[in-house]
């Protein structure tokens, strides 16, 4: 009897303690039913409206792998990176018309066979929208060759990466994202080389390059047979240039002493030409088409004259302002492309492959790195702009429509001097007749015995009439002296700073605008003042080639408050011409020479730099309805500093840490003093909103990472109120498995949540933001 009683009771219980639970049971499962209900239909919905639309439009990229390098340079991975990020924030803004975008890649390994059947594989997708890619005008040649009946009967927007527009000038359906040789690298070449007073110019060239000989012949017939003094066409025996080509080169040259030799023999092979004339005693300014960082130091360092490059992306001492806002956003092992080991290069078999040494840390904007990333960013750049023109066409269009609207787009809302299309990375225009990316390049100088690369004195834009118009460039360096008295409501700050810059006739601070200079509204002026210290000539405390002016103001910037106040903002000095008339494009020097101390109240500087920008004015005839965009340069001199956090320790995490333990070891009062208990853990609840309410107010669109501090303590003490009322309710006290799950939640539960937004907090501030 009695273990039948005993048995009974055990039944009993579990079944109470199954009835209290049936409730929370019950509970937790409707809560988890209409999770599921509102994301079925969420994806049903989404399904519907993508079945209702249609099938996504495919667009095709073709890249190239080099399999024979021992290190990868990174194009292929930040191109399927960059456009992955793009294709994904075009989905997530309703794709085309409601229908998403799919991207395929087509690689062809540098083989001009493959590049073929890519394109017969790309044109046979369904809903093909465009095909983005291909840079090699060699393989461009062979595909236009064997497809291009192919390619005009599809009608589909092919936007190549080649730079010989000549190969393509009769498929109106062919673009280049890049400068085309003849349309304008070569006069650029041609105007600098008259403006430079260069009248005896050399040519070496390869003779089986296209893009190469394409530059060379357009300069040739530009410059005329009166300042050509020589013409050397070669061909590569191998690897390698021919000794007897380079001998023949070099006694020519010396009998026809040119003022400047035009070098397209590939960068690889212009070091040992170099060599040769000057061994000859020829010593002209050496014009290269190619990169000069492919030249050993040595040569660079000791070459007796000056040496130039054309230059698009790439540029001395300067970044494109847009891409590094865009890769300071994500942590920097993000954007490392370049320098991967490639297992399957033939030199790791036969040794000629050297394992290289490993670092710590990578700087994402290192030179080889930035060549992937700008690779990349025009990739994004194609994919944006060309689902942008579809979309344009209209909810109801059909593909071949589309296909149309992307052409009519490149030709007419985003042709040259009419408009750009405003990228996430840079602006584009094309120029409509030759259908080529308007993106006239800059061109470099290696001045004799200064090591380093910079742009050159004379540059040249494009114009709205297609002509080519010459503008300066000034030598210019911002040295921050204080940035002080920050207001993030105001988005403004005060600084101090010397602006320097090389003497010349042209170059004057009266034709600079500093265009974040704040406005005065009662004055409609900058509040900027500018005194002159040194305006150029002899002086005994300033060099005669320099002008110097002290300039104090207030100056505005955009805060991300986000992370505030474990922030890092973006302060900049931003400088343009005044007037089209006296455009300029500005050279910095080398950040290792600037100065990098600069006093700021509660900021410590973490990093400068210079960004340049490509922008626009768009203009509208409001008589006529025609566009036109006035295009300029303009650069940024920024100062990333991170703010000082010692007074919000002290005044904020400290108070909240002694409050939270205050609440906390309050627990530890027997339950029989529950008024006691709750009373302290209120007045903490009361005492925290007391402290936030007694901090400045910041003007933010989101809630920053002080407002998340705050509400996570708000969320503690009162979760600290809520089980102290629930563990001296009988009910709950009466189940002991309740009351003990509580008092651990109470006592090891709390900390851990600690622990977990210390760890939120120090990964949020570990981020760079932009």
């Amino acid at each position: 009897m009695y273990a039948s009683d005993q048995s009974k009771t055990a039944s009993q219980i579990c079944l109470g303690r199954v009835g209290s639970l049936l409730p929370l049971a019950l509970f937790i499962l409707i809560v988890i039913a209409l999770f599921v209900l509102l994301a079925s239909g969420t994806a049903r919905a989404q399904d519907e409206a993508q079945a209702a639309a249609g099938p996504p439009y495919n667009i095709a990229l073709f890249t190239s792998t080099r399999t024979e390098e021992c290190y990868s340079r990174g194009y292929v991975e930040a191109i399927r990176k960059l456009t992955g990020e793009e294709q994904a924030r075009i989905n997530a803004y309703g794709g085309i018309r409601g229908r998403p975008v799919s991207l395929h890649f087509f690689d062809d390994f540098l083989e001009e066979t493959k590049t073929i059947s890519n394109m017969r594989s790309a044109l046979a997708l369904p809903n093909l929208l465009a095909v983005i890619g291909l840079s090699s005008s060699t393989r461009g040649k062979a595909l236009f060759e064997a497809m291009s009946p192919e390619l005009r009967a599809s009608n589909v927007p092919f936007l190549t990466d080649v730079s010989v527009n000549g190969i393509f000038k009769d498929l109106p359906n062919v673009f280049s994202t890049r400068p085309s040789q003849e349309e304008e690298r070569a006069p650029i070449v041609t105007h600098f080389l008259a403006q430079m007073g260069f009248q005896r110019v050399a040519f070496v060239v390869r003779d089986d390059a296209v893009y190469n000989k394409a530059l060379v012949d357009a300069v040739s017939s530009a410059l005329g047979p009166d300042r050509i003094t020589a013409d050397h066409r070669v061909l590569l025996k191998g690897d390698t240039l021919d000794p007897s080509d380079l001998e023949a080169i070099a006694e020519d040259l010396k009998v026809k002493q040119p003022d400047l030799i035009l070098v397209a023999v590939g960068s690889a092979q212009t070091e040992p030409l170099i060599n040769k004339i000057r061994d000859a005693g020829v010593t002209p300014a050496i014009f290269m088409i190619g990169s000069l960082d492919r030249l050993s130091s040595a040569t660079r360092d000791t070459y007796p004259n000056a040496m130039y490059e054309l230059a698009s992306d790439d540029l001395p001492e300067v970044y494109n302002e847009r891409m590094r806002r865009v890769a300071t956003q994500a942590a920097p092992g993000a954007w490392i492309f370049e320098g991967q080991k490639n297992p399957t290069a033939p030199g790791w078999a036969d040794g000629s492959c050297k394992e290289e040494a490993e670092r710590s840390f990578r700087d994402p904007f290192e030179h080889a790195n930035l060549r992937a990333i700008n690779s990349g960013s025009k990739f994004a750049d194609m994919v944006a702009l060309v689902s942008s023109a579809a979309r344009a066409a209209g909810p109801d269009a059909d593909l071949p429509t589309r296909h149309l609207s992307i052409v009519r787009a490149l030709t007419t809302t985003y042709a040259t001097g009419r408009g750009a299309y405003r990228g996430r990375f840079q602006n584009w225009s094309f120029d409509p007749q030759t259908r080529v990316a308007s993106r006239p390049p800059l061109i470099l100088i290696l001045p004799q015995g200064l090591g380093r690369k910079q742009l050159a004195p004379v540059q040249f834009v494009r114009v709205r009439n297609g002509e080519f118009r010459r503008i300066e460039t000034f030598y210019v360096d911002v040295d921050m002296i204080r940035a002080h008295r920050v207001d993030e409501n105001e988005r403004s700050f005060f600084a101090e700073f010397y602006l320097s810059m090389h003497a010349t006739d042209t170059a004057s601070i009266d034709k600079i605008d500093f265009t974040n200079a704040y406005l005065d509204p009662r004055t409609n002026g900058r509040q900027i003042t500018i005194e002159e210290l040194h305006g150029g000539g002899s002086s005994d405390a300033f060099p005669a080639t320099m002008k110097v002016y002290k300039v104090n103001g207030r100056f505005l910037f955009q805060p991300d408050l986000e992370t505030y106040p474990f922030d890092t903002q973006r302060f900049a000095i931003e400088i343009q011409p005044k007037s089209d008339d006296a455009q300029f494009i500005v050279q910095p020097p080398p950040l290792d020479l600037r100065d990098h101390t600069v006093a700021s109240d509660d900021w410590n500087v973490e990093d400068q730099y210079v960004g340049i920008d490509e922008d626009y004015v768009p203009i509208v005839n409001a008589y006529t309805h025609e566009p036109s965009a006035v295009p300029f340069y303009k650069a940024s001199y920024v100062w990333m500093m991170k703010r000082e956090v010692t007074d919000y320790f002290l005044r904020v995490v400290v108070p909240l840490a002694f409050i939270l333990i205050v609440a906390y070891v309050s627990i530890f009062i027997p339950q029989s003093h529950f008024e006691a208990i709750i009373t302290i853990q209120v007045t903490a609840l009361l005492s925290a909103v007391a402290l936030y309410l007694s901090l400045p107010q910041l003007d933010s669109d989101t809630a920053t990472l002080s407002d998340r501090i705050f509400l996570f303590d708000y969320m503690l003490v009162s979760l600290m109120i809520v089980i102290s009322i629930m563990r001296i309710n009988n009910r709950v006290a009466s189940r002991r498995w309740l009351s003990r799950s509580l008092e651990f939640i109470h006592i090891g539960a709390i900390p851990a949540l600690v622990v977990g937004i210390a760890y939120y907090v120090h990964t949020m501030t570990s981020v760079p933001p932009a």
